[in-house]
């Protein structure tokens, strides 16, 4: 329950921020990507779509260029909203979570989460 808020509010975050946040609008017209979040099981997930500068999510898990995907519910609910700057990274070497795709891609969109949650501004 407390990993699909994480994501809903995530994604109201990101479609708030993609409208207001010139640094993000410009940001967003450069790629053309969608990435997911969801559980191992595939219970529990959120694709966020970045298209011809336009925001978008969905609930479909099947169609991504890179997908975090964590082994339940509950780690990926403390590795996003518990971990601070290393929680990720500690679900990594946990083997809790797996990167599928392009982890290339990852950066961009850790960056835009941010950016969204108001963590880090860009000029």
């Amino acid at each position: 329950m407390k990993f699909s808020l994480l994501l809903s509010t995530l994604n109201l975050a990101i479609g708030k921020a993609a409208k207001g946040n010139k640094s993000l609008k410009d940001m967003i017209k450069a790629r053309n990507r969608a990435y997911v979040i969801m559980t191992k099981d595939g219970k529990i997930g959120r694709r966020f779509i970045f298209r011809n500068g336009r925001y978008s999510s969905d609930k479909v898990l099947t169609d991504y260029d890179m997908a975090l995907v964590f082994e339940n519910a509950d780690v990926g609910f403390k590795a996003l909203a518990l971990g601070g700057d290393t929680g990720v990274q500690e679900a990594i070497n946990n083997w809790d979570l797996r990167i599928l795709g392009d982890d290339y891609h990852m950066l961009w969109f850790g960056i835009v989460m941010q950016m969204a949650l108001g963590g880090i501004k860009r000029k």
